[in-house]
């Protein structure tokens, strides 16, 4: 392997695979980043099994292709803090890659491809393809709420599914749970369902900045974005999704509609002096208004504050954990949040005051029982 290439072309491409890259494994092969080199193109892959990331730059010449894994850490660092400059690399005896610029040489020691694992190839068994805009909404607006309890891996993952004309991303992690639909998502011939880890999540957003479009190859094992010369794999979460629908509930008429902006300030407030324990704050909502309010018992702090609302239903006073509350309304988008509300022990259904056109949003927040 001998090649030359601008060290800000290496460095983007080094960036958007290091992510995926564990800093310490026990398996050490999977701290390194594969470069594998042709005559057109040097294609840069980082994994850590579960997911994977591999993207092409094209190199300023190509003297002798090759194929070597690299630390990642070491490489990534490097290429940072050089300026941008033309790099070259050439691969020696004993898995040695000398670099080489105006400024000096460094060697640095690799690891043969053949000791890397198997990058999965993107599946053509289904392909749908979304809008970027859309794609990164609609994760976005569930990733936050999915659980890190290992005891329930089922809900360790965003769950993905495609029924008829609707595209559906659902996320809860038994306290909160976030519900967005495409209603007019164009219909395929037989359902999808699935679901995709954080992590895989997490990268997905970042390449999800700009227009365009991007293809999902999926089957029963893995799902892949395709994102230009970028491609992103992973695994899915095994197990059955619970049945989301069973706990959204259908029968709350009680609607509080606020300001965002005020509500959540008010929130912040008040929770600073709500117990370190359990966060938790009370709405007492009657007509018109509604007081938020805390207290710790153990360091004698209270607050409240009262806010102007449009309600018009039963007084009531329910408990909440303010993070999960501050959550929830931090992904509203419109100027005023809406509270559908049944009583102080049936979970709560949180939404835009107006939904965008052919989408159906909803989160839902499980009361906590108030301190006496």
């Amino acid at each position: 392997m001998k090649f030359s290439i601008d060290q800000r072309d290496l460095l983007e491409g080094l960036q958007k695979v290091s992510g995926v890259v564990p800093a310490k494994s026990p398996t050490p092969v999977l701290e390194n980043i594969l470069f594998e080199l042709d005559e057109t193109a040097l294609k840069i892959t980082g994994t850590d099994l579960e997911v994977s990331v591999t993207t092409e730059v094209a190199p300023k010449k190509v003297d002798e292709v090759g194929a070597i894994a690299l630390p990642a850490r070491v490489l990534t660092e490097m290429m940072r803090s050089l300026p941008d400059i033309p790099i070259q690399f050439q691969l020696e005896e004993g898995n040695k890659l000398g670099i080489t610029t105006d400024q000096g040489f460094y060697k640095i020691s690799g690891i043969s491809k053949d000791n890397f694992p198997e990058i999965p190839i993107p599946s053509q068994e289904r392909v749908i393809s979304m809008e970027n805009q859309k794609l990164r909404r609609m994760l976005s607006k569930t990733i936050f709420a999915v659980s890190s309890d290992e005891l329930r891996p089922a809900l360790m993952g965003v769950f993905i599914q495609l029924v008829g004309n609707e595209l559906r991303m659902v996320a809860t992690d038994g306290h909160r749970l976030s519900k967005i639909v495409d209603t007019k998502f164009p219909t395929q011939d037989s359902p999808i369902k699935m679901i995709v880890p954080p992590k895989a999540v997490q990268i997905a957003l970042k390449h999800l900045d700009g227009e365009g479009s991007t293809q999902l190859h999926m089957n029963e094992s893995g799902l892949s974005f395709s994102f230009g010369k970028t491609t992103l794999f992973t695994r899915l979460v095994e197990g059955q999704y619970p049945d989301y629908e069973r706990v959204i509930p259908r029968d709350n008429d009680q609607l509080l509609v606020a300001d965002k902006n005020l509500l959540i300030a008010s929130v912040k407030r008040v929770a600073l002096f709500s117990s370190a324990l359990t966060r938790q704050i009370r709405f007492s909502v009657s007509s018109g208004k509604l007081a938020v309010l805390s207290e710790d018992v153990d360091m004698g702090g209270e607050a409240r504050e009262e806010l102007s609302v449009d309600y018009q239903g039963e007084s009531m006073e329910i408990g909440y954990n303010a993070q999960y509350v501050m959550d929830l309304i931090k992904h509203v988008d419109t100027d005023e949040v809406a509270f559908l509300l049944k009583s102080p022990i049936n979970a709560a259904l949180v939404s835009p005051a107006q939904q965008n056109e052919n989408e159906d949003f909803h989160m839902l927040i499980m009361p906590i029982k108030l301190s006496s």
